[in-house]
């Protein structure tokens, strides 16, 4: 399936009006700003996966926001934004939290914490051949077993082809997010405001 990644800009951009919604309604936050008019400022702040800046009691926190249509109950991250050379949003971004909204809920992810389990404990695991096996076979999504603490635990490796005039390839690692809570990711789950 190819990913056109201008329409997946603009339906993000769509889904604004819902999670400041969320911001105010729920998390009560008393400032929201976006970075989303592609100025050069605004750009800078996108290039670090900081999408809007919230203030909630008294505290900023810069978020990186993801929206999906369908919760599958996994936690989807980042590996490589253009295979094999420039890496993901996991590895460069620097927001305090990703918010990541379905349609039934909205999960509140301490950056930090998943950082810390993708690139020191998750991404080690996962063979480098799989990522290639993966893109040589132009699939979107191959599941695969990693042995973690003495027991099997399902992955899946996702590919989406996207043409925005050039072509390339992004590749990210998905996993139940009860696999990232029992190691230490921070999350907490809300209802979705419809």
């Amino acid at each position: 399936m190819l990913h056109n990644f201008k329409s997946s800009l603009i339906h993000e951009r769509e889904q604004a009006e819902r999670a400041d919604r969320f911001y105010h309604d729920v998390l009560k936050a008393t400032d929201i700003k976006r970075y989303n008019s592609d100025s050069e400022a605004d750009m800078a702040m996108q290039k670090q996966d900081v999408d809007v800046q919230l203030t909630v009691n008294e505290t900023v926190f810069r978020v990186s926001e993801k929206f999906r249509d369908k919760d599958y109950g996994d936690l989807y991250v980042e590996v490589f934004s253009k295979y094999p050379h420039t890496p993901g949003w996991m590895h460069t971004g620097s927001p305090n939290a990703i918010l990541y909204f379905t349609p039934e809920s909205v999960y509140w992810i301490t950056h930090k914490s998943l950082s810390t389990f993708c690139l020191e404990v998750l991404f080690p695991l996962i063979p480098t051949k799989w990522y290639e096996e993966l893109f040589q076979s132009h699939k979107t999504i191959v599941s695969k077993r990693i042995l973690f603490n003495k027991k099997f635990i399902r992955i899946n490796l996702i590919q989406a082809h996207n043409k925005d005039g050039a072509s390339w390839e992004t590749i990210g690692v998905s996993a139940p997010f009860s696999f990232f809570e029992e190691n230490g990711v921070k999350i907490k789950r809300f209802p979705a405001i419809t």
